[in-house]
């Protein structure tokens, strides 16, 4: 409890759009220059974490609710933030259970005016699946890198798990590509569900273009390109299938068309995207009583248009949009370069500066439900 005259508020620290926790702060005096302060001490607070949280085990310890497993702790060090936006497009995964991952792993990245998005889910639940998935997105991203295209990132892939491992293990996936110029969606689907585009209320899959084989089979099945003309607002949505099948005892499973209609209904609620996928993780959870018995993630990109510059519409998807905030420069990491007005805290207990949509569960940050547990701050 705060003392007469002095004021407490609960700050949100971002790093960019990720969310790293939130900070409290108390000041004897309550006004505009005590704000700003708390504000500024949230943006370094949350720079200091960014900066060390790579190689501070103290860090580490401290932000873990439990101990994570060993392909956990080689997932999420290969994995990058759970969200990214700039004026073009809005980026976002979650994967559960985050401290007991066996073989799923996502994967963006910028070159320019593409984004490249990468969805992989390794054989097996078990540690060899971990390191089977991390030596799958090593391949891609290096192959990536060097210049390959789609058809050969996935070729890449294969012929590394095939020296590592002679067929005896494999990895489907969906290597996409989405040039934000044009709006045009790109991949090859390696074996696994396709991409589910939702538009305004309504979802197609594209179920007619022909996947090849899991990755390391050495079927010789041809990849085929296949191509989708975007509209801004359009929702490109991969998962794996620990999400559609997940199941408890006397029921059928989670389902395409439940997790379908799940997002199509969030969708239409305005929701931040990170806080539609933490309550999709969430509704998968409470299917399955608590208890997945594979990896569920998912990684959705909505595509807003060309224009870099106008990123006041990334802000309000991902949460982070204040009233009277002016725009950001194009990538702007909000929070960490911005600082952002906090809200006192009332008796009321709000958590000020977090998307009034967010429920916070217990034991974890508000809006963070599925996010890497070294965020879990």
């Amino acid at each position: 409890m705060s003392c007469a005259g002095e004021a407490d508020w609960w700050v949100p620290l971002v790093d960019g759009t990720e969310r790293l926790g939130l900070l409290r702060v108390r000041s004897v005096v309550d006004d505009a220059r005590a704000r700003e302060d708390a504000d500024r001490l949230a943006a370094l607070v949350a720079l200091l974490i960014t900066a060390k949280r790579a190689s501070s085990d103290t860090l580490a310890r401290l932000v873990r609710t439990e101990p994570l497993n060993i392909a956990a702790e080689m997932a999420w060090n290969l994995m990058p933030p759970s969200t990214y936006a700039d004026g073009r497009v809005v980026i976002s995964a979650a994967m559960e259970p985050a401290h007991r991952i066996s073989g799923d792993v996502y994967e963006y990245a910028l070159d320019g005016p593409l984004v490249h998005l990468t969805l992989l889910d390794a054989m097996g639940h078990d540690t060899a699946a971990g390191l089977c998935g991390a030596l799958a997105l090593g391949a891609c991203r290096n192959s990536r890198r060097q210049g390959a295209g789609l058809v050969a990132k996935g070729e890449a892939v294969e012929a590394a798990l095939i020296d590592q491992y002679d067929l005896r293990r494999y990895v489907t996936g969906i290597l996409a590509t989405l040039d934000t110029r044009t709006g045009v969606l790109s991949w090859v689907n390696r074996g696994h569900q396709p991409p589910i585009i939702i538009r305004g209320n309504r979802w197609s899959s594209h179920l007619l273009c022909p996947p090849a084989h899991p990755m390391g089979t050495g079927l010789g099945l041809v990849s085929t390109v296949c191509r989708e003309q975007l509209q801004p607002g359009d929702r490109v949505v991969l998962c794996t299938d620990g999400i559609t099948e997940a199941r408890r005892p006397g029921a059928g499973e989670f389902g395409l068309e439940r997790f379908t209609d799940f997002l199509i209904r969030r969708h239409a609620d305005g929701l931040p995207v990170p806080e539609t996928l933490r309550r999709l993780i969430q509704a998968v959870l409470d299917y399955h009583d608590g208890d997945l018995q594979d990896d569920a993630t998912v990684l959705m990109c909505e595509w807003l248009g060309p224009a870099v510059d106008d990123t006041a519409s990334a802000a309000a998807l991902t949460g982070l949009s204040a009233a009277g905030d002016p725009p950001a420069a194009p990538g702007t990491r909000h929070g960490s370069s911005r600082p952002r007005r906090p809200w006192r805290r009332t008796a009321r207990a709000r958590w000020c500066g977090v998307p009034r949509h967010t429920d916070p569960a217990p034991g974890r940050n508000p809006g963070d439900r599925g996010r890497p547990p070294r965020a879990d701050a």
